[in-house]
């Protein structure tokens, strides 16, 4: 069955949509079509791929050449049967179904739970990344100050990371989803965070450091109750990394 912009009439699809379907297949095929995207060989050369298992389904990403892109859940049908082992429907409400033999089909799809209302994250989820977030900024400013740019600027680029996702969960909350079909929400910030990839100095490394330490700090006073900005205490060990680097170049 198809679902997603093929299937809501609502929704205009282009050249930037891809293919959402839920498969139905039995248990011993199931591994057949997710282990490996061979089968869809007809249809173009592979791009790449992203797989993701789950208690009972499986999915299946891919990009084919022509950008033809695919979202496939495979459910065997026993799983789909075992209605009890549910916590939630994986059928969305608008859908298509181009071909079953199952009878019931319609039926079972009705006796699993209903899909939860969009929920905020934890609170405790939050302060787990923020203890994460300054920690990682702490190793990054290390390494920078140690003249290691490869790893300084793989936790640097981690930090950023780290902001735009505290970005997306304020546009979740704001919207009440976690489903967005465009964007624009949250490119102004997105934009502070561009690199000219001229400037190759641990000065530059250690810039972007402090602007996503600013930056996290900002957003994170929004979204957690209680949050004390810790930016602050950070800065004295960047200055003086800052300070080595200056050293370094001299």
């Amino acid at each position: 069955m198809l679902y997603g912009s093929l299937a809501d009439a609502d929704i205009h699809e282009d050249f930037w949509s891809d293919v959402d379907a839920v498969v139905i297949l039995a248990e011993d095929a199931v591994d057949r079509y997710t282990l490996s995207a061979a089968w869809l060989t007809p249809l173009g050369r592979l791009v790449g791929a992203e797989r993701h298992q789950a208690a009972l389904s499986s999915t299946l990403r891919v990009c084919l050449e022509g950008f033809r892109r695919f979202d496939l859940t495979f459910i065997a049908e026993s799983a789909l049967r075992s209605h009890m082992l549910w916590k939630r429907s994986p059928f969305p409400s608008a859908r298509v179904v181009l071909w079953s033999r199952l009878p019931d089909l319609e039926t079972l799809i009705a006796s699993l739970p209903a899909p939860p209302q969009y929920q905020d994250s934890a609170d405790n989820e939050i302060e787990s990344m923020v203890d994460a977030f300054w920690f990682k900024a702490s190793a990054a400013v290390t390494r920078v100050a140690r003249n290691d740019l490869l790893v300084g600027l793989h936790l640097a680029l981690g930090l950023a990371q780290d902001c735009l996702v505290l970005q997306m969960m304020r546009c979740d909350r704001a919207k009440k989803s976690t489903i967005h079909r465009s964007g624009g929400w949250g490119n102004d910030l997105a934009a502070r965070f561009f690199l000219n990839g001229r400037d190759e100095s641990g000065g530059a490394v250690l810039n972007l450091i402090r602007l996503c330490c600013e930056v996290f700090d900002s957003l994170a006073i929004t979204i957690l109750p209680g949050y004390s900005q810790r930016s602050p205490l950070l800065l004295p060990a960047i200055e003086a990394a800052e300070k080595v680097c200056l050293n370094r170049i001299r």
